[in-house]
């Protein structure tokens, strides 16, 4: 809104050029009428002395009339009044008394002021009361008598009104004086002025065609609404509409209904769709994972109880050995609550886990545990992790494999593009085709009775999905393999080298997090 008055400004200087130049273009064929009846009726008077009249010009000397601009011309003050003169060319004067009748009636049409001036700069043709006087102290005019027709812009001497004012065309005039030439002598000269037509002129003159332009204006304007309303406004409050149901739970999918045309909406309706789905996914996992945490704690809770109501009950009864028997369960349930709730915590700290720019050697990691059946290549293998979560998961994946009977892990990595594709492969008894599916949902163990909390491999994958990677299962005809894909360090280049087995052998530690520590 700023910038549309400074640009309507700027059109309205630019008009205000070409109303200039048409004045003067306008003023320099006048003169060309006028001074080839001068010239006619000159030589008729002549005959036959033609030679030895005005001054002679040379040609080359001659250039072109400039076009006056208001950005770069100077305004000169008024046209200067006629002085007295003390004799006149007769042979001039009675030339330009047969065109002063002309010269009156085609200034009533045109409005411009006219003089034809003799060498000698002379009026002997006037529209105005001053035939007779000279004219030659005028920039214009001595111009003129040298041959060379000139242009100038001057102010005029009556202050215009201040409506008209708001054109700089009021306050200004053009002057044009074009020489009068005979057998390459300069014969006299023509001066005319006339004010250039204001913008307010201009624009009264073509109010038709203005008003035309106006309805167009506000028929393509509400086209363009209507346009607007239907591709923009319209969907725009049925994509608000849409989400309003969704929030208020009216329903479960976005927006079932006619595609939308514009592309930057269908982009925003698929996103806000995305996120929905997102949200709903969400809360449905939340919602299992309320049941599955009220399953889980629920039934050692209930074990713990039954037994203290049975020894509060027949403590006296019992003999010692059922006494520390019911003692041992109550301590087991107690070291699953807080197995599970140490699991919890990880599982959360793994769900907010933000990437990181750390750079670290998996297989350097995986090296460092250090047992006998684990086999771990040789080289590097720099991936954008941080080390605490890939110790987590190689722990989780290394201890699953020793537990489950396997006697030999085997640690590789390649790298595959911008990826670190690290495999974690085992000779033990596989996993059946039922559970294959099953094995990353949170509180999912075979080894339940063995202590199991079913959360090594749901914490695993949130690791590395949030470092922009993944943890899959493989198909394998024997054994199990885990494949890890990692972000790859840039800086560094994977170094492949067979494996071969470490030789100290010690039980696998455990990795610290936070109050927590990881178990398998």
């Amino acid at each position: 809104m700023l910038v549309l008055p400074l640009a309507s400004l700027q059109v309205l200087r630019i008009y205000e050029g070409v109303l200039l130049r048409q004045t003067q273009g306008s003023l320099v064929a006048q003169s060309a009428f006028v001074s080839a009846s001068y010239r006619a009726g000159l030589l008729r008077s002549l005959a036959n002395d033609v030679g030895s009249y005005g001054r002679r010009v040379d040609s080359r000397e001659v250039a072109q009339t400039v076009v006056p601009d208001l950005a770069s011309s100077k305004v000169l003050a008024p046209l200067a009044d006629p002085r007295r003169v003390s004799s006149s060319d007769i042979l001039a004067l009675d030339v330009g008394a047969s065109l002063s009748a002309v010269l009156r009636e085609a200034s009533s049409v045109t409005g411009a002021r006219i003089r034809v001036f003799d060498p000698a700069g002379v009026v002997v043709a006037t529209t105005e009361a001053d035939l007779g006087l000279s004219v030659a102290h005028n920039e214009e005019v001595r111009l003129a008598l040298a041959g060379v027709p000139a242009s100038r812009l001057r102010r005029v001497q009556i202050e215009p009104a201040p409506i008209a004012a708001i054109s700089r065309n009021a306050t200004v005039r053009v002057s044009v004086a074009e020489p009068i030439l005979v057998d390459g002598r300069v014969a006299g000269g023509v001066l005319l002025s006339h004010s250039p037509s204001t913008i307010l002129a201009a624009l009264y003159g073509k109010r038709v065609l203005l008003v035309q332009a106006a309805v167009l204006v506000v028929l393509v304007v509400v086209g363009i609404a209507l346009v607007a309303a239907r591709t923009l406004v319209l969907p725009i409050r049925r994509l608000g509409r849409a989400a309003g149901r969704l929030a208020r739970r009216e329903t479960d999918t976005f927006d079932g209904g006619r595609p939308y045309r514009v592309v930057e909406l269908a982009e925003l309706a698929t996103s806000v769709q995305a996120m929905a789905d997102s949200l709903q996914q969400r809360a449905r996992y939340v919602r299992d994972f309320a049941r599955h945490v009220n399953h889980e704690f629920k039934t050692p809770i209930a074990a713990m109880r039954g037994a203290i109501e049975l020894l509060r009950e027949q403590f006296d009864q019992m003999t010692s050995a059922e006494r520390a028997h019911f003692f041992d369960n109550v301590d087991a349930d107690i070291g699953r609550l807080e197995r599970l709730t140490l699991r919890l915590l990880e599982l959360a700290y793994a769900d907010t886990t933000e990437p990181s720019d750390e750079s670290t050697d998996v297989l350097e990691v995986a090296r460092a545990f250090e047992v006998s059946a684990v086999h771990v290549g040789h080289g590097t293998a720099r991936a954008c992790i941080p080390r605490g979560s890939i110790e987590a998961v190689l722990k989780n994946l290394i201890d699953n494999a020793l537990e489950c009977g396997a006697r030999r892990v085997d640690v590789d990595a390649t790298t595959d593009g911008d990826e670190v594709v690290l495999d974690v492969a085992d000779d033990g008894p596989g996993i059946s085709p039922g559970n294959r599916a099953r094995v990353f949902e949170p509180f999912f163990t075979t080894r339940r009775d063995s202590g199991g909390t079913g959360l090594g491999l749901s914490i695993s994958r949130s690791l590395m999905r949030h470092a922009g990677g993944d943890v899959t299962l493989r198909q394998t005809g024997c054994g199990t393999v885990f494949r890890v894909t990692l972000p790859a360090d840039r800086k560094t280049r994977l170094l492949a080298t067979p494996t071969e087995p470490l030789i100290k052998s010690r039980k696998l530690p455990e990795l610290p997090l936070g109050r927590g520590v990881w178990r398998a």
